[in-house]
């Protein structure tokens, strides 16, 4: 073979695919974008998903029956009359339940902990910008974004309860502290609890709407974890080790916390 042809077919080798087609040079950069592609499409499959347990029951009941009180509360806080005495005692188990999900914030299991979904600046302007560019980038338990939404939805509801404490209709009902203040400062907080009670509706309405749009646009179910406490993650995440949930110490932080709102509602 003459240097011609060892020249072509060199050229052929390296600078062709033998279809006549450029192959690509190698770079660092290539093979780094193809695996992140690979990696990005691979995210968006059911297979390559695995189930992990992320929402311990008390996170769950929580959850739920808060939701579920607060709709008892707009409810009959329109409606009025006699129904403000199931007002009063939805908001009772609203400020229990949340009373008792802070601390389980601090004491309860890996995914219920603040410390495990509370991030700084720079993971939440990252993640943001993910979503921008789906699939965003994945978490077994509240994402940035999620996880300082879910301190202001329980800062917003703490807010709510406690100036129900001193609110009043102005007919026959009122909270159990209202007594304790003078008339003016009643109403200003009957005021303020009442506009709480839109912002309560609106950022819970964000929040259900928010994990629609998850299930539409990323085919994440975020509502099916919260009733099982499954969660299908991508199998590259793996699964933190964490101790089984204490069900003696929920238990018990519910009841000091169930304890303590009534002795505030029956004693005053």
């Amino acid at each position: 073979m003459d240097r011609r042809n060892v020249s072509k077919h060199h050229d052929q080798g390296q600078g062709s695919r033998g279809d006549g087609t450029p192959r690509q040079a190698w770079h660092p950069s290539n093979v780094t974008q193809e695996n992140t592609t690979k990696e990005s499409a691979s995210l968006a499959t059911a297979a390559d998903r695995v189930p992990v347990r992320v929402w311990d029951w008390p996170v769950r009941v929580a959850h739920w029956a808060i939701f579920a009180l607060v709709v008892v509360s707009v409810a009959t806080g329109l409606v009025g009359g006699n129904a403000m005495e199931w007002h009063l005692r939805s908001g009772f188990g609203i400020l229990a339940l949340v009373l008792f999900r802070i601390l389980w914030g601090f004491l309860g299991s890996h995914h219920a902990r603040f410390a495990s979904f509370v991030r700084g600046p720079a993971a939440v302007i990252a993640y943001a910008r993910s979503l921008l560019k789906p699939p965003p980038v994945a978490y077994t338990g509240h994402n940035p974004l999620g996880g300082w939404y879910v301190v202001l939805l329980l800062a917003a509801l703490l807010a709510q309860a406690a100036t129900g404490l001193f609110a009043n209709d102005d007919i026959a009902t009122e909270g159990p502290l209202a007594k304790r203040i003078s008339d003016d400062l009643s109403d200003r907080f009957t005021s303020l609890h009442v506009i709480g009670a839109w912002v309560v509706v609106g950022l819970a309405s964000v929040h259900i709407g928010a994990a629609f749009f998850y299930l539409v646009a990323f085919k994440e179910n975020l509502i099916r974890p919260m009733v099982t406490g499954v969660k299908l993650v991508p199998r590259r995440i793996g699964e933190v080790a964490t101790r089984p949930v204490t069900s003696a110490r929920a238990v018990a932080l519910l009841g000091i916390c169930t304890y303590a709102v009534w002795v505030l509602f029956t004693e005053t």
